[in-house]
């Protein structure tokens, strides 16, 4: 009867989102549609926001355009100018999202869920396309999680590439992922009270990062990283590369590399990917392996990654 009731208990589910609303195409209503969206959100950090950056003056849609999806408690800070500087280098239209939740007073967090998550990821993609002919995803952490997500739902041929930092396939601590179960909301909060603390590493990284927030916001996440976990990765067939630290401290990097041997496995073409790693991180935790706020001298060496992966793939399978 005890694991009856353990089993019939409460969970947070991953429901598919409903279909968009069009998102404009012209660069001045594109621009009119993501502030009117902000705005309607309280205390969103300023730096923090949704943000569009053109490769040209006249805003035209270029070739490639990139979405950068961050991670679980951060924003879009956490790499810069890691995404900058890459479309820098392709000469890509960039949009940086903002998920649900983030960049905002602490509390915020604990109103969201899973689905409010893969409707930003969606939203992303959409405006991704309306900027660019094809779309290369960069996703940091639960960013990372968020692109396999997608990359199951939509057609191939707009996708040119998948760039994944430190994704999250499961947290450095395996017992995490009894949130995704039942009673999920009341294991966290029995485990670790009702508010969860980190402590942030410079004035920045307090600024950009949500270091508290309710624990029942660790539940969603939790479910969307079992959700991608048990999807069919053998069937992405998106050119992929992930890029680590052995030495994470908030993911699993075993997770990683089981993830990476089963993308693209049952593909037809297979994909092709590539599995790098990063040793001596500047981020104390070895996660966030570029940016300025926790990792400055690191950023060239992964941008490198990124481009150099870019190059070496099959000509049919980006431009």
């Amino acid at each position: 009867m005890l694991l009856l009731g353990y089993l019939l208990g409460p969970r947070h589910e991953l429901v598919e989102p409903a279909p968009l609303d069009a998102i404009p195409n012209s660069p001045l209503a594109l621009e009119e549609y993501l502030t009117a969206s902000e705005r309607g959100v309280a205390d969103i950090v300023p730096g923090a926001e949704k943000a569009l950056l053109w490769a040209h003056d006249d805003r035209r849609r270029t070739p490639l355009a990139i979405v950068y999806l961050h991670g679980f408690s951060a924003t879009r800070q956490e790499m810069a100018p890691l995404t900058e500087q890459l479309a820098a280098e392709l000469g890509a239209n960039l949009f940086l999202t903002r998920l649900s939740g983030h960049g905002q007073n602490p509390s915020a967090m604990g109103r969201v869920s899973a689905t409010d998550w893969l409707r930003d990821t969606l939203e992303a993609y959409e405006i991704g396309l309306a900027i660019g002919e094809r779309v290369i995803v960069v996703g940091a952490s639960t960013g990372g999680t968020l692109a396999l997500w997608l990359a199951e739902r939509v057609p191939r041929e707009s996708l040119a590439a998948l760039l994944l930092i430190s994704p999250n396939l499961g947290p450095r601590d395996s017992r995490a992922m009894w949130l995704a179960g039942p009673w999920g909301r009341q294991l966290a909060e029995l485990m670790l009270g009702e508010e969860y603390r980190w402590t942030p590493s410079n004035d920045l990284h307090a600024r950009y990062w949500n270091w508290r927030y309710p624990t029942r916001a660790l539940v969603p996440m939790m479910t969307l990283v079992r959700t991608v976990r048990d999807s069919d990765l053998e069937r992405i067939n998106v050119p992929t590369l992930m890029l680590y630290s052995p030495a994470d401290r908030v993911v699993d990097p075993a997770q990683i590399e089981t993830a990476f041997a089963r993308v693209g496995e049952r593909a037809a073409p297979l994909a092709y990917k590539r599995l790098l790693t990063i040793e001596d991180s500047q981020d104390p935790s070895s996660h966030v392996l570029a940016g300025d706020i926790l990792a400055p001298r690191d950023t060239a060496r992964v941008r490198q990654h990124l481009l150099e992966f870019l190059a070496a793939m099959p000509a049919a399978a980006i431009l």
